[in-house]
């Protein structure tokens, strides 16, 4: 075999696997209006969890989260805009709130009376979960801190809402059934 033949060879096959490689990543990632991707969710959370002895639950789609006590009472809904997997049981589901299903945080005297709704930081917020089982049970919990854990921008939130802060934002869970 000529040299000539062996590079000719070599580079269309090259070639081949760039442009293949290619046309994975401009295919494998659809976006959104927005020209965001979109995330394909971990299959065995979607569904509606609910916490049997609160009566609270979660209702998951492959594009959005809802909470809240049953569908007449969304606390807060949003579309899912990332999804990490910390482990096989594990992980974290960033939303951008919806609009008229935002959260709400409120300022309390010393009576834990109301006093004022604060505003939030952005429309961004993790939504951590452990211990999936699948078709059964997930610890869930919005990321929380004093005055609210939203981010501005989805990088903030995605670098905020990661496994190494979860302890940050994650004093309790909620377990879920499905």
């Amino acid at each position: 075999m000529s040299l000539f033949r062996f590079f000719a060879r070599n580079v269309f096959a090259l070639a081949i696997v760039f442009c293949l490689s290619t046309a994975l990543l401009v295919t494998g990632c659809s976006t959104d209006d927005s020209g965001d991707p979109v995330v394909q969710l971990d299959a065995n959370l979607i569904g509606t969890w609910t916490d049997s002895l609160y009566g609270d639950g979660y209702t998951i789609t492959s594009t959005s989260l809802s909470y809240g006590y049953g569908a007449d009472s969304i606390s807060y809904a949003g579309t899912i805009k990332r999804a990490s997997q910390f482990t096989g049981d594990a992980g974290v589901i960033i939303i951008e709130y919806d609009a008229d299903h935002k959260a709400s945080y409120w300022e309390y005297d010393e009576n834990w009376q109301p006093v004022k709704e604060l505003p939030l930081k952005g429309n961004f917020i993790g939504i951590y979960y452990k211990d999936l089982k699948q078709g059964v049970s997930v610890s869930m919990g919005g990321a929380y801190i004093d005055g609210g854990a939203e981010e501005a921008t989805l990088d903030a939130a995605i670098k905020a809402f990661t496994m190494g802060n979860e302890g940050k934002y994650m004093g309790s869970y909620g377990t879920y059934s499905k």
